[in-house]
């Protein structure tokens, strides 16, 4: 049996995993290929880590607008229902690779809600 998501190494292995679909999936890959330099991966996946561990622990120092962050990558190129259904596909799958159990539950069911409601915002720049 695996064990549950509990620190911010569990979180890390993750976000490793995590981006390494990322960057390997062609219809994502455009969205992501700032991160293949090492520097701005790392720097990137130390923000990611400050995001998940204050949502799924409630701590960390996390500061940024993740919805404004997202709505400036979909003004430049948009993010379609497809973009968001493979994100979410690779996060499972990249939690579900190592842990299982309540927080594991709760980082994916969190993860489906941000992607719902960056996909209901970013609806209204059509409208």
């Amino acid at each position: 049996m695996k064990n549950d998501v509990e620190t911010r190494e569990d979180l890390q292995l993750i976000l490793r995993d995590f981006y390494s679909r990322l960057l390997s999936n062609k219809a994502l890959y455009p969205y992501f290929e700032k991160f293949r330099a090492h520097e701005v991966l790392e720097e990137h996946l130390k923000d990611l880590t400050d995001f998940w561990e204050g949502s799924l622990f409630y701590r960390g120092s996390y500061k940024k607008n993740v919805i404004e962050i997202h709505r400036k990558i979909d003004e430049s190129n948009k993010l379609e229902k497809q973009h968001f259904e493979a994100w979410l596909l690779h996060f499972e799958q990249a939690v579900d690779k190592f842990f299982s159990g309540e927080n594991s539950d709760t980082l994916k069911s969190r993860a489906q809600s941000i992607a719902t409601v960056m996909q209901i915002k970013f609806q209204d720049r059509d409208e």
